[in-house]
C-alpha cells in the first residue's frame, strides 16, 4: 500500500489494468447475448445479413460505452448548468421525476445489470482518478479511458468467441 501512495504511476498501471480486466469481462458476459441474437436470428434478420447485424450490435455496445465515459469523465460543471436549465420548468421537472421513477423501477427489477454498471463505472472513475493524478489533462483522460475500455470490451468478444463456453 505505501508504494501505491508514493509512486502513482504504479497506481495509474493497475487502474488502468483494472479498467481493462473489466471491460474485458463485461464484453465476454456480452457475446453470448450477441450468439443468441444471430442464432434465433430475432434481430433485424430479414433486412441484413449475420455479419452486418453482428457489426450493428457491437458498433452499439462501443457507442454507448464511449459515451458513458465521455459523459463520466465531463466536468461536473457542464453537467450542473444543463441540468439547472433543464429544471426551470414545472413540466421539464415533472417530467424528470417521471424519468427517474421509472429508471428506479428498472433498477430494481433488473438488479444484477445494475450492479455490474457500477462495476463499470468504478473503473472508470478510478481510471480517471489515477490519470488525471499523474498530470493527463481531463480529454485527454477521456479519450485515453474511452480507448482502454473499448479495446478491453473488443478482448472480451473475441475471447468469447475464441472460446465459446
Amino acid at each position: 500500500m505505501t508504494r501505491l501512495k508514493n509512486n502513482p504511476r504504479v497506481s495509474l498501471v493497475f487502474s488502468l489494468l483494472l479498467l481493462v480486466l473489466t471491460y474485458a469481462v463485461e464484453g465476454f458476459l456480452y457475446g453470448p447475448w450477441i450468439y443468441k441474437l444471430i442464432e434465433k436470428k430475432s434481430f433485424l434478420t430479414y433486412i441484413v445479413e449475420d455479419s452486418v447485424r453482428i457489426m450493428i450490435l457491437y458498433g452499439g455496445a462501443v457507442l454507448g460505452i464511449s459515451l458513458v465515459v465521455i459523459l463520466l469523465t465531463s466536468p461536473v460543471l457542464l453537467i450542473t448548468i444543463g441540468l439547472n436549465n433543464w429544471l426551470k420548468s414545472d413540466t421539464r421537472s415533472f417530467l424528470s421525476i417521471f424519468l427517474a421513477a421509472f429508471a428506479f423501477a428498472i433498477i430494481v427489477q433488473r438488479i444484477d445489470l445494475f450492479a455490474r454498471f457500477l462495476v463499470l463505472i468504478a473503473a472508470v472513475f478510478l481510471g480517471k482518478l489515477d490519470l488525471q493524478l499523474v498530470g493527463f489533462s481531463r480529454w485527454l483522460s477521456s479519450v485515453i479511458l474511452v480507448v482502454l475500455c473499448c479495446f478491453g470490451f473488443t478482448g472480451g468478444i473475441l475471447a468469447f468467441y475464441e472460446w465459446k463456453f
